[in-house]
């Protein structure tokens, strides 16, 4: 049977730190626009089809100036939350619509393998589980 893919509280996901994939190569234009390679899966079938077909070692990715904006925040550093703040007051925004449009952006990203969402333990189910000392 498949399992079902636990679904995150939106603190959860508001308090994920989004990580790039480091198996994709990131270049820019000359605007600053970032551009990804995906390399190809690694996988029998594939180079069974490789052979038979024309597919590429790699896929690109263009991004515009927001999904470059984005992609530079999600460096490991800054939780979705920050990323949401930052989104609202630059692009001008009410925080309903900012945090809407970036949730679903990094789902996306994230659907596609491009990035990884580090999801922490919250504070206070860190202290449940210890036991006072006397």
């Amino acid at each position: 049977m498949f399992r079902k893919k636990p679904q995150l509280t939106r603190e959860q996901s508001l308090s994920a730190i989004p990580v790039r994939n480091q198996a994709v190569e990131v270049t820019r234009d000359e605007t600053g626009l970032v551009s990804i390679s995906i390399p190809r899966k690694k996988a029998w079938w594939v180079d069974l089809l490789a052979k038979v077909f024309f597919v590429p070692e790699q896929k690109r990715v263009g991004l515009d100036e927001i999904g470059s904006y984005v992609w530079d925040r999600c460096d490991g550093k800054n939780n979705v939350r920050a990323i949401v703040g930052e989104f609202q007051k630059k692009f001008k925004l009410n925080r309903k619509e900012a945090e809407l449009s970036m949730l679903n952006y990094l789902k996306l990203l994230a659907k596609k393998r491009l990035i990884g969402l580090v999801i922490r333990e919250p504070q206070e189910s860190k202290k449940k589980g210890k036991k006072k000392k006397r």
